[in-house]
């Protein structure tokens, strides 16, 4: 067989140029060639504009991505594997940097086809165009799907392997903290006592991640529920916080509110969590208010406080995973992930959550909204 007659046969056999008569594919077969790599050679790294779209003819190529959260990191994962048939380097035509890096993970052969030729092609047809890039963005999609979902599943993996090893050690050091192994003097005391809150808030960092992984998912169990009473069984847990900080605390719960359907143990994980940063970036004396209302077919639940604001830089990071604002105090502001998981479990519920500073009513501190569909 010729080298036209296997790209030509390469080319028939792709699921991308299913609709695309012969003649339209023997021009495609004028730009493009084949091309052979090595096992654990680099075809295109990620973030790089891909210069040509390759389907694959023989053996076996990886998908790679950046695993992890730290900047500059190196540390990459294959996510996804592409066998004979398989299209990938999208960005040839698309021409995006949102790309992944392609690695052969075997002796690899493909059918390398010119983008920028194959691109002015698309554009001179339209007949052409739409069944082609509509394949395109299907490939795009299914990829995209399924890289969340290996992430998650790396985040849940790895997560719940940290987290029984601190436990441990946690468990240690309140033993020795309690005087079970011998006296301790103050200062000793203090370290120890250092560590395990330091400890405590690593911990709740992997829960957090464990909750990041599920959303993604899509692990959520729905029922019908009062909105009314989930806000307020949220709200009786922090109330004794207010107090302590001599802090006003109203609400405005209507109890014949229409019913909607959610997750009651992950919507009070949000509300606890707006109101929690309420009562900690509230100085004494300061007010923080809860009000259910109903908006043209959603319930809203608002959370505003009279306390130190969001700058409007900070705004429109504050969702954002692992963000910490810079204003209040160092020590209390978490891990960064609370109002980013408060996002996720939200949009899970197909609903929306905004903050508004400073709070529209009154001209001071900020204001948290989340609204969800009635039921």
């Amino acid at each position: 067989m010729s080298n036209k007659e296997t790209i030509l046969q390469v080319l028939r056999a792709s699921s991308i140029f299913e609709e695309v008569s012969e003649e339209t594919l023997s021009k495609i077969a004028t730009f493009s060639h084949e091309e052979s790599f090595q096992p654990g050679e680099i075809i295109f790294a990620e973030g790089d504009v891909a210069e040509k779209l390759y389907i694959l003819e023989e053996g076996e190529v990886g998908i790679e991505a950046r695993l992890s959260t730290l900047p500059g990191s190196v540390r990459r994962g294959t996510i996804e594997s592409i066998a004979p048939g398989g299209v990938f380097g999208w960005s040839a035509i698309l021409e995006t940097r949102l790309t992944m890096g392609a690695r052969a993970i075997s002796a690899v052969k493909t059918i390398a086809i010119d983008g920028h030729a194959l691109h002015s092609l698309l554009a001179q047809d339209m007949e052409l165009c739409s069944p082609v890039m509509r394949r395109l963005v299907d490939i795009v999609s299914l990829r995209l799907a399924s890289t969340r979902t290996t992430l998650a599943h790396i985040l849940s993996v790895c997560s719940h392997d940290l987290k029984a090893p601190l436990a441990a050690v946690q468990s240690y050091l309140q033993v020795i903290l309690g005087g079970f192994v011998g006296e301790l003097n103050e200062k000793q005391k203090e370290m120890l006592s250092r560590s395990c809150v330091r400890i405590a808030e690593f911990i709740e960092m992997i829960d957090n991640i464990l909750d990041i992984s599920r959303f993604e998912a899509g692990q959520l169990e729905m029922e019908e529920l009062s909105l009314p009473e989930v806000v307020r069984d949220s709200i009786e847990m922090l109330r004794p916080l207010a107090e302590e900080k001599k802090l006003n605390f109203t609400l405005d719960l209507p109890q014949d509110m229409p019913k909607t359907e959610g997750s009651a143990t992950r919507l009070k994980q949000v509300v606890a969590n707006l109101v929690g940063n309420a009562i900690k970036f509230t100085p004494s004396p300061g007010e923080i208010s809860v009000k259910l209302k109903e908006d043209d077919g959603y319930l809203r639940v608002e959370v505003a406080d009279t306390g130190v604001g969001i700058s409007p830089e900070e705004l429109p990071k504050i969702f954002d995973d692992f963000y910490r604002g810079v204003a209040g105090d160092t020590e209390a502001k978490g891990t960064g992930l609370g109002l980013s998981i408060s996002k996720k479990i939200i949009e899970a519920h197909g609903g929306r959550i905004w903050a508004e500073s400073p709070c529209p009513e009154t001209g001071r501190g900020s204001k948290f909204i989340f609204a969800l569909l009635k039921g």
